[in-house]
């Protein structure tokens, strides 16, 4: 490095890091910030292209350079020590900004990889206690712990949906992809239509590591209060029965075309494609599934017991005010930012600990063939989280919190997407509009439940 050069050097105290300001979305309002990141992103995509990548997000990003949140490109990868970052790649990314007359800043951020679920012994999240509330309930209620028999994960159950197919209708209980398959010998590089070889694993809820857990937990209790926890046990950790059911179809780690939006203008078309990451449980005989929202915090517009009934495509430039209940954080509040991100999640997958069980394979292949994909992020906007979501709250849905404004008049409790990942810093959803296509084209059925949203006339 010359030595005439300006070095600006921040140093921050590990117990103060957690309290900085987190992000905040980029407006619907920041129009220039909007125009310039659909020209900006490609470019900045193949800049770094050599490195080992992970987010690229645009976000409002606090600088203690300017005591102010200002517009940032935020790049995470695991590579940020390799000196080619700082002498070409980041100088490069800044020509390239400024070639755009736009005064955007850049921040490299190190990350190992995405979260994704929980994965023990060293990535265990606890549980939502609501999750010990209702252990031996026979209706399994939404945004409970589900994972496959025999797997060390734990994710979201997020809500159902029906397919119609047939003459017949399948309610299916809706989570992520690499929730229940991922580390399985299947071949997730495309999509799985309903047969046999899914039919023979098994979904449980809670999952089976939540289960154990939950169960020591009672068993701990039961030396202090002998009698009345004994009948607990009974009922809890011996009788309940966690069977939700098979799996019924997947989109395996596939994309979806980049120019297929059907609320999406031309020239906010992107040309990477969109992340898919859904799984569809046959419900057993004896399963029933809540689509009921319970225990909302206070000052939120979903209305309790109210059914989850209707979808809605989210557009672009607006920020949607939204929640989701998932395993790990329960209901936390958040907010769509109006740039999409561009995430390379094969650049940083967790090692998966040595097969325990004959389903399970001792390496796992690279997301999406190993290419960058498009998600919409979310930033949090919960007073008491300072995370969206956490690891284990994979195959959340979320849902709109306030009434959108515009001519769609989307009511709050309409479905937007479903829970992907996060960086810890934002988290990603995928489009509920795209997940439903993908369903509809892999089962060959029509979804009926939840509904699209079609505002009233």
């Amino acid at each position: 490095m010359p030595r005439n050069s300006k070095i600006k050097v921040e140093v921050v105290d590990k117990q103060v890091a957690p309290h900085l300001p987190p992000p905040k979305e980029i407006r619907s309002n920041q129009s220039d910030i909007l125009e310039t990141s659909q020209r900006l992103l490609p470019t900045i995509t193949s800049i770094i292209s050599q490195h080992q990548w992970i987010t690229v997000d645009i976000l409002n990003w606090y600088l203690p350079t300017h005591s102010s949140y200002h517009p940032t490109v935020v790049i995470s990868a695991r590579d940020t020590s390799d000196d080619l970052w700082w002498s070409t790649t980041l100088p490069d990314i800044r020509r390239a900004i400024k070639e755009t007359g736009n005064g955007l800043e850049v921040v490299l951020l190190f990350l190992d990889c995405l979260d994704i679920s929980a994965t023990p012994p060293t990535g265990y999240q606890p549980a939502d206690t609501f999750i010990k509330m209702h252990f031996n309930d026979n209706e399994f209620a939404l945004g409970t712990s589900c994972g496959l028999m025999g797997s060390n994960t734990s994710g979201t159950l997020g809500g159902f949906v029906v397919v119609e197919r047939g003459g017949e209708q399948i309610k299916l209980g809706l989570t992520n992809c690499h929730v229940l398959l991922r580390g399985t010998k299947l071949n997730l590089e495309s999509t799985m239509s309903p047969c046999s070889t899914l039919e023979e694993l098994k979904a449980v809820s809670p999952s089976d590591v939540d289960h154990e857990v939950l169960t020591c937990e009672i068993q701990g209790c039961i030396a202090y209060e002998s009698e009345r926890l004994e009948k607990l046990e009974q009922a809890y950790a011996t009788s309940h029965d966690r069977f939700l059911g098979t799996i019924f179809a997947t989109s395996g780690f596939t994309t979806w075309p980049p120019t297929d939006r059907s609320n999406t203008s031309d020239e906010l078309l992107s040309p990477i494609s969109w992340a898919l990451d859904w799984c569809l449980i046959r419900l057993g005989n004896r399963v029933r599934l809540s689509n009921l929202p319970e225990y909302l915090p206070k000052d939120v517009e979903i209305m309790e017991r109210v059914p989850i009934g209707f979808w809605a495509c989210v557009d672009p430039r607006i920020n949607y005010e939204v929640m989701k209940r998932g395993r790990s954080t329960a209901w936390t509040r958040g907010r769509i930012t109006a740039i999409d991100s561009t995430i390379h999640p094969g650049n940083g997958l967790p090692q998966l600990q040595r097969g325990e069980s004959t389903i399970f394979q001792d390496n796992i292949y690279g997301f999406f063939d190993d290419k960058p994909v498009m998600v919409h992020t979310i930033v949090s906007t919960s007073k008491d989280e300072l995370f969206f979501t956490q690891k284990g709250d994979s195959g959340s849905i979320v849902l709109l919190n306030k009434k959108a404004k515009g001519p769609q008049k989307i009511p709050p409790g309409t479905t937007l997407g479903i829970v992907f990942a996060s960086n810890r810093l934002v988290s990603y959803m995928i489009p509920i509009e795209l997940v439903v296509k993908s369903i509809e084209s892999v089962t060959g059925g029509k979804v009926v439940q939840p509904q699209e949203w079609t505002s009233p006339t």
